[in-house]
């Protein structure tokens, strides 16, 4: 599929139906033999260095040491990883970081990144490696789930190493709920009546961030995947339809609701996201719509697990299709000879089950049959994360509409949010930075 004018349709290819459907795969060692047919085996002995970038924050970075850790001690090789990091910046900053870098020489030799339009330009400028060869050698299209592979697929090349599938649920502390007396909310109807009761409990029933505007995002953009349904929503990602609608209104109107209600943490227009869910880890907030992630998040805060459980987000009638995305690693095009295919080593060692299963604590392995199967409390949220998916899902909205559009709408969530934008003319402003973009 071409990206310059890559089919926006493609991007809504997440659902329940192709992960589902992935199998245990026993594991590939990425044995000599591929190396020794091309020549091109990496020294053993030799020392390889790499820079790194990601949005991670300090607990992930620490997962990530772990796992070339586990690789270099598994495979007694000299890989070492520079990473630096801009966590928590969102689509809003970290592609045009990346973008920099690389426009003033310094570009990353691999960096973590979403899928979709946040993905496109390094393709389409060249700056990224296809990774076929990679795919071909180690047979990554039977390790990863095929709906991954799909996400990171431009003109028919893989570009990325998709580590993760991600759908995003709601969070929720067990004990909060109890206190309020209230239970998991199996329709919005009965959802709105959950947060009246924990705020009557003297509980703040969520907390969302509006800084950077993706947080809040979550929570919009499930407002209208009730008011819209999955019909009318998939159009409108794909600008098949307008959004200067009375579905689009009505999401609007139910973001100024839980603002208005009180129903998101006291001056969440000022909240960052790690903020957000610093209050939820410590108690102060009774829900936060997060993904796979959350479980790590919460451990690195000292939460105590067993306090928390997740539950897919209400439609009118039961659980509705929630957000999605893959996450990948791009390789940059410096990286070359000897170094390439000492990464390409490390990174097919990454994907296996076995190390799946090893490290990801979180349920938002790329991997078939790389959950963990044990009975901790971890992986009990891991596997219930994953189990979500059942439900089918869209592409998260940011990768979907690209960043200058979800910067437009992310300002009038604010505005709304704020007041100073009605829920009308959110809409219809919405809709005129779509017709502006299309002339371009």
């Amino acid at each position: 599929m071409s990206t310059t004018s890559i089919s926006r349709r493609n991007f809504l290819r997440y659902g329940a139906g192709a992960i589902a459907g992935a199998a245990v795969l026993p594991v590939l060692n990425g044995s000599g033999a591929a190396w020794a047919q091309e020549g091109r085996r990496p020294d053993a002995a030799a020392s390889y260095s790499y820079t790194m970038w990601s949005y991670d924050n300090p607990a992930q970075v620490t997962q990530m040491k772990q796992y070339l850790a586990g690789f270099n001690s598994a495979r007694r090789a000299h890989l070492s990883f520079g990473i630096s990091t801009l966590a928590g910046s969102g689509a809003t900053v970290y592609p045009s970081k990346i973008q920099s870098l690389i426009s003033s020489g310094k570009a990353p030799d691999m960096f973590r990144n979403w899928v979709g339009s946040l993905a496109s330009p390094f393709v389409n400028e060249g700056a990224v490696l296809p990774l076929t060869e990679w795919y071909d050698k180690y047979k990554w299209h039977k390790v990863l789930n095929s709906t991954a592979v799909d996400y990171v697929t431009f003109n028919g090349k893989p570009y990325g190493v998709p580590t993760s599938l991600d759908t995003i649920a709601m969070w929720y502390n067990k004990k909060l709920f109890a206190k309020a007396g209230v239970s998991v909310p199996k329709t919005y109807d009965d959802w709105e009546k959950v947060n009246a009761a924990l705020l009557k409990a003297g509980i703040t029933p969520a907390a969302e961030a509006a800084i950077d505007g993706w947080d809040v995002m979550r929570l919009f953009e499930h407002f209208l995947e009730v008011t819209a349904g999955p019909k009318l929503h998939d159009r409108l990602l794909v600008l098949d339809a307008s959004w200067n609608t009375p579905a689009v209104v009505e999401a609007f109107a139910m973001l100024k609701k839980w603002s208005d209600m009180g129903w998101l943490e006291k001056g969440w227009l000022g909240t960052n996201p790690t903020d957000a869910q610093n209050i939820f880890s410590a108690g102060k907030a009774a829900q936060n719509l997060e993904g796979p992630w959350m479980t790590l998040t919460l451990q690195s805060n000292g939460a105590n697990l067993a306090d928390f459980d997740l539950f897919a987000a209400p439609g009118d009638r039961g659980p509705a299709r929630l957000a999605g995305f893959a996450q990948q690693y791009m390789i940059g095009k410096q990286v070359t000879g000897a170094r390439l295919d000492a990464l390409g080593e490390f990174w097919n060692w990454f994907i296996q089950p076995a190390q799946s299963k090893k490290y990801f604590y979180d349920g938002s392995t790329a991997t078939n049959g790389g959950l963990p199967t044990g009975n901790s409390v971890a992986d009990q949220l891991g596997q219930k994360s994953w189990d979500v998916q059942k439900y089918g899902g869209y592409i998260i909205q940011d990768e979907a509409l690209g960043t200058a559009l979800a910067n437009t709408y992310f300002s009038l969530q604010q505005g709304v949010g704020a007041g100073t934008v009605t829920p009308k003319e959110a809409a219809q402003r919405m809709q005129a930075a779509i017709n502006k973009q299309a002339k371009k």
